[in-house]
C-alpha cells in the first residue's frame, strides 16, 4: 500500500501536505518552484531505509516464500532506480520524480555529487544484483555494474571511499570535506561490503582487492586500545576531522559498527584474521562505553573518551536535550545485535538497517522515530533477520 505505481517509496508526510526535502538541492527547487505551482513531484527516498533497502526486504521475502507480488513490487522499484540512474552511475538521497523520471535540472546538479553515504549508491547497486540473481534480467545487472564502477573509480588514494563521488575539477575548485575519507553514516564501510558481494556474485576477484585496500585502511587509522574505534571523518592524513558544524573530530560508535561489520566480511571473504582482531578489539569497547544495556551515545571524547553532544553551532553542551535537533544523538545502533551475533553477549536483540538508529530509555529526548514506508521497510528487515539461521562467522567466530 506504501508503493508508488511507478516504483520506489516517498518520505512520510502528514495527509495533505508534501514531505519536507532532505538535501538542499531540492530544497531550493521547492522554495523557488513550488509558489509557481512547479513542485509537483514525488519524493522518492533513496537514502537507507529507503527505496534500495525495501527492494532488498521483498527480494529476500520472494525467495523465502515465492510470492509473486513481492517480486513484482521489487521490480517496479529496480526499474525506477535504472530510470533515475546519474550519468556517473550513482543515485543520491532523494529523488523528484515525476511517474520515473527527474527533471533535468537536478540531474545537472545531483549528477555532480552521486552519494556514497547512507547506504544510497552502495545499496542500489547490491539491490540491482539482486534483482539479477532472481530474475536473470540483463538490464538490473548493467545497471550494478555501472554503480561498482562509480565506487571503484571514487576510491580514495589511501583506500578509503569520501561521502559523495565529486569529479576531480569540482573537488580541486571547491574543496570540501565530503571529499575526503569517511566513515560518516557508514560510506566506507557499505562501499566494502557491497564489492565483496559483488565480487562473489559476479565473479570478479579483482573488486575484493579494492575492499581489501579500504580494509587496510580502516586497520591502520583505527584508535588505539582500549580506544579501539573509528571517527566518522578523517582528513587526507588519516587523523580523526570535523564534518559539519556540529560533527566534531570525535569516536563514534554507530560507525564503529558498521567498520566492525566490514572488516567481518572482509576476514570471511579472505580468511585474513587481522580483520578479525580489529573487528574484536572495537567491540570490546563498544561493549565498555555503553551508557545504558541498549544503549550508546553516538560521539565520544578522543582523549577523555566521555560522551560528547554539540548544538548546531558546535559548541559542547551536557546532554541530548540540548544538542542540534534532528540528529540521533543517542540510540542503539544495532549494537547490541553486532555483539551478540559476535558472540560477545547472549539473545537476539533487533537487526538495524543503516539509517536506523533505535532508540534507548536513556535518551532524554522524546524518540524520533522513522515514519511510512521506511518504518515498514527497517520493522520488515527486524524480522526477516530474527527468522534467519545463524550467521557464519568464520575466522571471527568467538
Amino acid at each position: 500500500m506504501a508503493e508508488r505505481a511507478q516504483g520506489g517509496w516517498v518520505f512520510a508526510s502528514a495527509p495533505g501536505t508534501r514531505p519536507e526535502p532532505f538535501t538542499l538541492v531540492v530544497k531550493t527547487a521547492e522554495h523557488w518552484l513550488g509558489p509557481l505551482g512547479l513542485a509537483g513531484w514525488d519524493l522518492v527516498v533513496v537514502r537507507s531505509p529507503g527505496t534500495p533497502a525495501a527492494g532488498l526486504v521483498l527480494v529476500e521475502g520472494y525467495r523465502r516464500t515465492g510470492r509473486d507480488t513481492y517480486l513484482a513490487a521489487a521490480r517496479r522499484a529496480g526499474d525506477l532506480l535504472l530510470a533515475t540512474q546519474l550519468a556517473p552511475g550513482g543515485w543520491f538521497s532523494e529523488l523528484p520524480v515525476y511517474g520515473d523520471r527527474t527533471p533535468w535540472w537536478f540531474r545537472a546538479t545531483a549528477g555532480l555529487r552521486p552519494m556514497l553515504d547512507d547506504d544510497i549508491t552502495p545499496g542500489a547497486t547490491r539491490f540491482l544484483l539482486a534483482l539479477w540473481e532472481v530474475t536473470g534480467e540483463p538490464r538490473y545487472r548493467a545497471g550494478a555494474e555501472r554503480g561498482i564502477d562509480l565506487l571503484r573509480r571514487s576510491q580514495l588514494a589511501s583506500g578509503a571511499w569520501p561521502l559523495d563521488a565529486r569529479p576531480e575539477w569540482l573537488r580541486r575548485a571547491h574543496p570540501h570535506y565530503e571529499d575526503q575519507p569517511a566513515l560518516n553514516d557508514g560510506a566506507t564501510p557499505f562501499a566494502v561490503t557491497t564489492l565483496i558481494a559483488a565480487s562473489a556474485t559476479l565473479g570478479r576477484p579483482e573488486l575484493l582487492a579494492i575492499a581489501r585496500r579500504a580494509g587496510n585502511w580502516l586497520v591502520t587509522v583505527q584508535g588505539r586500545p582500549p580506544a579501539a574505534a573509528w571517527a566518522q571523518q578523517y582528513d587526507a592524513a588519516g587523523r580523526p576531522s570535523r564534518a559539519r558544524a556540529f560533527e566534531l573530530p570525535a569516536l563514534a560508535t554507530w560507525e564503529t559498527r558498521h567498520a566492525i561489520e566490514a572488516l567481518v566480511a572482509l576476514a570471511a571473504a579472505t580468511g585474513d584474521r587481522r580483520y578479525c582482531a580489529a573487528a574484536s578489539s572495537a567491540a570490546d569497547w563498544l561493549a565498555r562505553v555503553r551508557i545504558g544495556p541498549a544503549c550508546w551515545a553516538r560521539f565520544h571524547d578522543l582523549t577523555t573518551g566521555a560522551p560528547i553532544y554539540v548544538d548546531g553551532q558546535g559548541t559542547r553542551v551536557a546532554t541530548s536535550v540540548e544538542a542540534r535537533p534532528g540528529y540521533s544523538w543517542m540510540g542503539d545502533f544495532g549494537i547490541p545485535w553486532l555483539l551478540a551475533r559476535l558472540g560477545f553477549e547472549s539473545g537476539s536483540p533487533p537487526h538495524r538497517l543503516p539509517g536506523d538508529p533505535g532508540s534507548c530509555p536513556q535518551d532524554p529526548r522524546p524518540p524520533r522515530p522513522l515514519a511510512g514506508a521506511r518504518a515498514l521497510t527497517a520493522q520488515a528487515a527486524v524480522l526477516l533477520a530474527a527468522e534467519s539461521p545463524p550467521v557464519d562467522l568464520g575466522p571471527c567466530a568467538r
